[in-house]
């Protein structure tokens, strides 16, 4: 029995021995695993900040990257003749600005990837904007013009940011929104107020009832937005904006601070959104969520008459004012994305933030507005022909620049096609998100990561209004800039590859001063890389290349929907385009 007791106590502790073994296992097991879990979440990239800043009617020649590539000779001639003849600033004056005028998008480009061959879903900023909120060609919504999008509005749970949102992400948008409708019912009180209700076109108010006039524009009417499309309900948490076509530069009535109407912003709205951006960044600091910020600025819309403040301006003198003040205006955003910049850089953001920069459609470039309002300078769209509001290249084909020091490694120029509904399906997939799979627009991660000439887009197509009212070709129509759209043709286009195919619709008489008689529908093709400029139609060469464009145009657009307010005749004139075809010359066997 003791003998027992003695194996049986000799036994218990080596089984302790054992156990106290397999513990200490099992503990060491544990210390590494978890160390190797911290190891990982040390390697791991957290979800990158966004600051996406898209300028308003910046033409392509405008942006000091892409100009430096460009010479004079490839300015539009038509647009250089009336610049000698009215008001004669110096071409190489206009292309050394554009140089100067950008140098911290500059240096961002030349640390970032650049794309060379990007374009908007529209020559139009509200439907262009639309496509790039819903990563979706906005025509299967019905927008084909300024005015459809302002009839209807985004559609609740379309704008991309609301992925974002399930990912954590703090979300502001500042600056033009203009994507959905005005708020009625803000006038509707001042209307009764003056015996007017019931009118439908107050705008007409100015000269016959001034003051109902005046109390409209001083409630924010023009930038006011309805609550189911209104950014707080649509995937932001801050709201700073408008959402008209314009803000004017100084003392503005249309801007709203999330339900608010602002009243006056006196400043200068490019330095005003900027302080507005910054603080809506710092107070994310603190906080463990990424942030998402789009600063959609006012410059250079419209007319660019009001004078840029001394500290912008004082970078550009040349004899022509005009042109010193609107790259005035240019070199303010520039200087605001520095402050972006260096502020983010201050505060150990900019390596894991991604920095997209863009334009919403073509220059409006040398267009006059009722004789009293000049648009934007030369080299505007060069070297394409057309500006905002037509299918030329000129009208849609824009700067586009992402930039993540830290997420993406392919630095340089790609010329893979590429669309702005492709920049929200980008940043959600960089964010670690899934993009929607029923959308028209691309995660360009595959260029970041593996090429800069690997293909997202066989092709890209358009429909719209093809008009002359946004530039300088108003000054070959009978019409002004207040009246040529309703006479303006429609127009669609396709780009795959080296070519464009654009059929432009039924040219009216007496509107077109090289087509007093009229014109019949027309279809034409271009080689867009030997010739940019679309000076050489070669759809009599290349009949079959036309045809096959054609065919894929018809196959993508049958989603397309009736507009909204645009023309119901010359929409079906692009519905009916493929009778047209058949019946061309060029097109017989």
């Amino acid at each position: 029995m003791d003998n027992f007791k003695i194996k049986s106590c000799s036994n218990d502790k080596l089984g302790l021995v054992k156990r106290s073994h397999q513990y200490c296992l099992i503990l060491l097991c544990l210390v590494a695993l978890i160390g190797c879990q911290d190891s990982n979440e040390d390697n791991k990239i957290s979800p990158p900040n966004v600051v996406f800043i898209m300028m308003d009617d910046f033409g392509y020649g405008q942006f000091g990257v892409f100009s430096d590539s460009i010479t004079t000779a490839d300015f539009p001639p038509f647009f250089v003749k009336l610049v000698d003849s009215l008001q004669g600033y110096s071409l190489d004056k206009s292309l050394e600005f554009s140089k100067r005028a950008m140098p911290t998008l500059k240096s961002l480009s030349e640390n970032g990837l650049l794309f060379n061959k990007a374009f908007t879903s529209s020559s139009l900023c509200a439907p262009s904007r639309v496509g790039i909120a819903t990563g979706a060609y906005q025509n299967k919504l019905g927008f084909y013009t300024n005015t459809d999008v302002e009839a209807k509005g985004i559609e609740k749970g379309s704008h991309l940011v609301e992925q974002l949102k399930k990912l954590s992400y703090n979300t502001a948008h500042i600056g033009k929104w203009h994507i959905g409708r005005r708020d009625k019912t803000l006038i509707n009180g001042i209307l009764e107020k003056h015996d007017l209700s019931g009118v439908k076109r107050w705008s007409r108010f100015r000269n016959t009832h001034p003051q109902a006039y005046n109390e409209i524009i001083n409630s924010g009417y023009l930038g006011s937005v309805r609550n189911e499309h209104h950014p707080l309900n649509n995937g932001f948490d801050y709201y700073y904006g408008y959402n008209h076509w314009a803000s004017q530069y100084y003392n503005d009535v249309n801007v709203w601070e999330n339900f608010e109407h602002v009243g006056i912003q006196k400043e200068y709205n490019t330095d005003v959104f900027t302080d507005k951006a910054l603080d809506f960044i710092e107070a994310q600091i603190e906080k463990k969520d990424p942030f998402f910020v789009q600063i959609h600025y006012h410059a250079v819309h419209d007319s660019i008459e009001p004078v840029a403040p001394k500290k912008y301006l004082e970078r550009f003198k040349s004899s022509s004012p005009h042109l010193n003040n609107f790259y005035a205006h240019v070199h303010g955003v520039d200087q605001n994305i520095k402050r972006i910049v260096s502020f983010l850089k201050n505060n150990n953001l900019y390596d894991n933030t991604v920095i997209v920069f863009t334009s919403d459609n073509g220059a409006m470039s040398g267009g006059v507005y009722s004789g009293h309002k000049t648009g934007s300078p030369l080299p505007g769209n060069a070297p394409f022909s057309g500006h905002k509001g037509n299918y030329y290249q000129g009208g849609i084909r824009i700067p586009l620049l992402f930039h993540w020091p830290s997420g993406i490694k392919i630095q340089g120029v790609s010329e893979s096609l590429v669309s702005t509904m492709d920049i929200m399906p980008s940043v959600i997939d960089l964010a670690g998100g899934k993009v929607p799979e029923n959308i028209d627009g691309k995660s360009l991660r595959p260029i970041f990561e593996q090429s800069p000439k690997k293909v997202v887009h066989q092709n890209l197509i358009w429909a719209g209004v093809q008009s002359s009212r946004w530039g300088f070709l108003i000054a070959k129509s009978s019409k002004n800039h207040g009246n040529e759209g309703e006479h303006a043709p429609p127009a669609w286009a396709i780009i795959e590859g080296d070519y464009l195919l654009r059929f432009t619709g039924i040219l009216e008489p007496r509107i077109y001063l090289d087509h007093m008689q009229g014109k019949k529908a027309v279809f034409e093709l271009y080689n867009i890389k030997d010739d940019p400029a679309e000076t050489m139609d070669i759809v009599y060469k290349m009949p079959e290349k036309a045809l096959e464009l054609a065919q894929t145009y018809f196959d993508k657009s049958k989603y397309f929907a009736p507009p909204q307010t645009w023309s119901k005749e010359k929409w079906l004139e692009l519905i009916n385009s493929k009778n047209n075809l058949l019946k061309s010359e060029w097109a017989r066997p």
